[in-house]
C-alpha cells in the first residue's frame, strides 16, 4: 500500500483543525455567514482561499528557512519582542479554543442526550490527554484516521438535508443590510480560524519534505474546508429561523430526518470536536515545551484539568464574544505571512 505524502497528511491534519464544534455544529457557520444570504456563501469561498494561501505560504516559509516550531516562525516574522507579544496571544486563542471543544462536548451530551454537561467535557478531556501522550504520532493518528471520515459525514449531512427539503433555499433567507459586512465577516472567520492553524501547520511542516508538499499541504487543507462549508450551510439557510438560539443548530435540523441520520450526526460531531481539541491542546502543549517547561506527560493532564475547569463559561458565549476579538490579530499575521511567504 502506498504510502500518504507529506502533504496529504498535513492537508488532514490542517483541515480538521477547523472542523471543531463551532463549524460542525453550525454555530460558526451561523453566526458569520447565513444571515448574509447567497453572498454568504461567497464569503466561504473567499475565506477558504484566505486559509489556502494562507497555509502554503506558511509552509514555504517554514520550509525555506528551517523553521520547527512556531516560536521560530514568530521570530522570523514579527522580530523577537513582537513575536513573543503575539505568540502569548495566540496561545491564549489557542488555549480558548481548546476549552470551547470541551464546552461543545458538555453542550453536545447535554443537548443530544441529556446528560450532564460535565460528562461530555471529561470524557474529551481524558480522550485528549491520551492523544498527547503521544505526541505529534498521535496527532497524525487521530487525524488520519477521523479527518476523511468527517470530511464525507460533514458532506452528506449537509447535502442531505439540503435537498430533502421541500422550499426553494434562498427565498426563505432574509438577510442584513449588506454593503462590506459580509466581506468583513468572511475575513475575521478565516483570521481567527488561522490564528490556530498557523500553529498547528509550523508543528507539523517538517513532513512537508518538498516544495510540493507544501503546496498540497496548504491547498488542499483549505479546499477541504470550502468544500465542507459549502455544503453544510446550505441547511443553515433553510432553518435559520428555528435554530438561531440553539448552541448545537445542526442537532436540531437532523433530528428532522430521523434518529438513526440523528447518531450518524452526532457521530461526526464528536470526531470533529475530538480532533480539533487534541490539536489545539497539542500546539499549546509544544509551545509550554519550547519554553523549557518538561514532562509531556504532566502538561497534558495540567492542560486538560484546567480545560475542563473553564469550559464551563459555555460554548456559544466563546464563540459570539472571544472568537471575534482575536480575529482581529489574525488578519494582521495573514497580510504578513502573505507577504513574506510570497514576495
Amino acid at each position: 500500500m502506498r504510502k500518504l505524502s507529506g502533504g496529504v497528511k498535513i492537508a488532514a491534519i490542517y483541515g480538521s483543525v477547523f472542523l471543531g464544534a463551532g463549524f460542525a455544529s453550525g454555530q460558526e457557520l451561523l453566526r458569520y455567514f447565513v444571515g448574509f444570504g447567497r453572498l454568504g456563501l461567497l464569503g466561504i469561498i473567499i475565506a477558504g482561499i484566505l486559509f489556502a494561501l494562507t497555509g502554503w505560504a506558511v509552509l514555504r516559509i517554514c520550509r525555506r528557512e528551517q523553521i520547527a516550531s512556531y516560536h521560530q516562525l514568530m521570530g522570523y516574522l514579527f522580530g523577537i519582542k513582537l513575536g513573543r507579544a503575539i505568540e502569548g496571544a495566540v496561545v491564549l486563542f489557542l488555549f480558548s479554543l481548546f476549552v470551547a471543544m470541551l464546552a461543545g462536548a458538555g453542550a453536545t451530551g447535554r443537548e443530544a442526550f441529556n446528560m450532564p454537561f460535565s460528562v461530555g467535557t471529561v470524557a474529551v478531556g481524558i480522550s485528549v490527554f491520551l492523544v498527547l501522550c503521544f505526541g505529534l504520532k498521535g496527532i497524525v493518528k487521530v487525524n488520519i484516521i477521523l479527518a476523511p471520515f468527517m470530511l464525507l459525514g460533514g458532506i452528506i449531512v449537509g447535502l442531505f438535508t439540503f435537498f430533502a427539503y421541500s422550499h426553494p433555499v434562498f427565498s426563505m433567507v432574509y438577510g442584513r443590510a449588506f454593503g462590506l459586512a459580509w466581506l468583513l465577516s468572511a475575513f475575521i472567520y478565516a483570521a481567527y480560524n488561522l490564528v490556530t492553524g498557523v500553529p498547528v501547520l509550523a508543528a507539523t511542516a517538517e513532513m512537508a519534505e518538498t516544495k510540493r508538499d507544501a503546496k498540497i499541504g496548504g491547498l488542499l487543507g483549505g479546499g477541504i474546508i470550502t468544500v465542507l462549508g459549502l455544503c453544510m450551510v446550505l441547511p443553515l439557510f433553510l432553518y435559520h429561523v428555528n435554530i438561531v438560539n440553539l448552541e448545537i443548530p445542526f442537532l436540531y435540523i437532523v433530528t428532522q430526518h430521523g434518529n438513526g441520520f440523528r447518531l450518524f450526526y452526532l457521530t461526526v460531531l464528536i470526531a470533529a470536536i475530538m480532533t480539533t481539541a487534541a490539536c489545539n491542546a497539542f500546539a499549546v502543549t509544544e509551545w509550554l515545551k519550547g519554553q523549557g517547561i518538561v514532562g509531556n506527560v504532566k502538561i497534558a493532564a495540567g492542560l486538560c484539568v484546567i480545560g475542563v475547569a473553564v469550559s464551563y463559561i459555555g460554548f456559544s458565549n466563546i464563540v459570539v464574544f472571544v472568537y471575534p476579538v482575536f480575529g482581529l490579530l489574525g488578519l494582521f499575521k495573514i497580510i504578513v505571512i502573505l507577504w513574506r511567504g510570497f514576495r
